[in-house]
């Protein structure tokens, strides 16, 4: 679970979290379907974790044969336990959800996750009531039809900012470094840090917890350096800050990545030289960063993937505008067209070993003009649309679901089918 609870810091947003905690812990072995069990009544409570600087969720496992009353009590920071919310089982109003379950407190505090519609067999308290910079206790009282009572034991848990994770970070032209980091809820600003070294220093302050970006303009040509990325906010006047992320480095060396990196290129057919050596700079910091030796190209391709879904967005304009139709745009001007985004797939799989094609449609498909890419994962051919969200789609789809037509001459046979390890709908 502590893996799990580690994956759920790098959610994207509250509704994710809350289904993707369901998801997991049910996948991994964590909890498992409800079954009744004649035996005594029994509550425990599992493993707890704050996320968002605003939220706490717990496991919480009951052997009941039904309750009266299940009251969730909570400690501030060594205070005394007090009721913070209450479910009673006639007239509770569950509600669905693509995971399972969920229904609210009658204090609209706690909410309860459940794989079906009762507070029994395996659960998930989440409160939203929390504040950061304070510790909680949590203990679970059961009151059952007879009136005998069933108090938990006691979990813990500190309530810090999130980790500010650097989504991006690149020297393009050996002159400034570019980093964007992923914001913090609850934030009120940032730090962050560079080494050439092993000495760390803070070398800017974002007063503004919107703000999620930086660029380094202090470097040297042919020197690498070390960053890393802290969210910081104020309780009660006093300064409370979340972990650091991950360490990124920039590059600013002469990029090595193989790839189609002379004019002409697949890549982007009207890109100069210099538009091409920033794509390769680029495409060396996301290998760099976040390609690890022995990730399986399933791991890579997913990786590539989402960095191209978090560091582009669509080019509303025009593909004619800023390379919008390039890996240019895409990679380093951060906007583009399908077009772009699929050219930016390709220099990004050409880098880290991923068998790629670019692929464009053709005029019997419902949209003519969109491109995309076919990338072998697990020894089959899959379709990619980075642009639309779409990962590892297999051809019958992409042709009877999306009404795609494309020339497979040159092409290697595609999967009729989606990937079995969430194929199709990748975002």
């Amino acid at each position: 679970m502590k893996k799990t609870m580690h994956n759920y810091r790098k959610l994207l947003n509250k509704n994710i979290m809350r289904a993707l905690m369901f998801c997991l812990t049910l996948g991994i072995g964590i909890f498992t379907n409800s079954v009744r069990v004649k035996a005594a009544n029994s509550l425990k409570l599992g493993n707890i974790q704050a996320y968002g600087g605003s939220q706490v969720a717990f496991e919480a496992t009951f052997k009941i044969n039904g309750y009266q009353k299940i009251e969730i009590y909570r400690s501030t920071s060594g205070g005394a336990f007090q009721l913070v919310d209450n479910f009673t089982e006639e007239g509770e109003l569950w509600n669905t959800y693509s995971e399972g379950w969920y229904t609210v407190g009658n204090k609209k505090k706690v909410t309860c996750y459940a794989d079906n519609t009762k507070v029994a067999g395996q659960v998930v308290f989440e409160d939203d009531s929390v504040t950061v910079g304070n510790r909680y206790s949590y203990k679970v009282v059961l009151t059952c039809y007879d009136g005998s009572k069933i108090t938990s034991g006691t979990v813990y848990v500190a309530v810090t900012l999130d980790t500010a994770e650097i989504l991006n970070i690149y020297s393009a032209d050996a002159k400034k470094v570019k980093i964007k980091w992923r914001r913090v809820s609850k934030a009120q600003g940032y730090q962050i840090y560079r080494t050439e070294g092993k000495k760390w220093k803070v070398i800017k302050t974002i007063k503004s917890g919107k703000k999620v970006t930086f660029v380094d303009k202090k470097v040297k040509k042919n020197k690498v350096y070390r960053y890393k990325v802290r969210a910081y906010g104020t309780v009660k006047g006093k300064k409370v800050y979340g972990n650091f992320g991950y360490v990124c480095k920039a590059s600013l060396k002469k990029p090595t990545v193989k790839g189609a990196y002379k004019k002409g290129s697949i890549y982007g057919p009207a890109l100069n030289n210099n538009q091409l050596m920033q794509v390769r700079r680029v495409v060396q910091s996301f290998k760099t960063n976040y390609i690890k030796k022995g990730m399986s190209n399933y791991e890579k391709a997913f990786i590539a993937f989402n960095y191209l879904n978090q560091n582009c967005k669509y080019a509303t304009r025009g593909w004619q505008y800023n390379g919008a139709n390039t890996a240019w745009g895409a990679l380093v001007y951060g906007e583009a067209q399908c077009s772009g985004y699929a050219r930016g797939m390709k220099a990004l799989c050409d880098a880290i070993g991923v068998p790629c094609y670019y692929v464009h449609a053709n005029k019997k498909a419902l949209n003519p003009s969109h491109q995309w890419n076919q990338v072998k994962v697990d020894g089959k051919w899959y379709i990619v649309d980075a642009q639309s969200g779409y990962f590892l789609a297999g051809s019958k789809t992409w042709r009877n679901e999306i009404g795609m037509s494309w020339d497979t001459k040159g092409l290697p046979k595609c999967s009729g089918s989606n990937h079995k390890r969430g194929g199709f709908y990748g975002i």
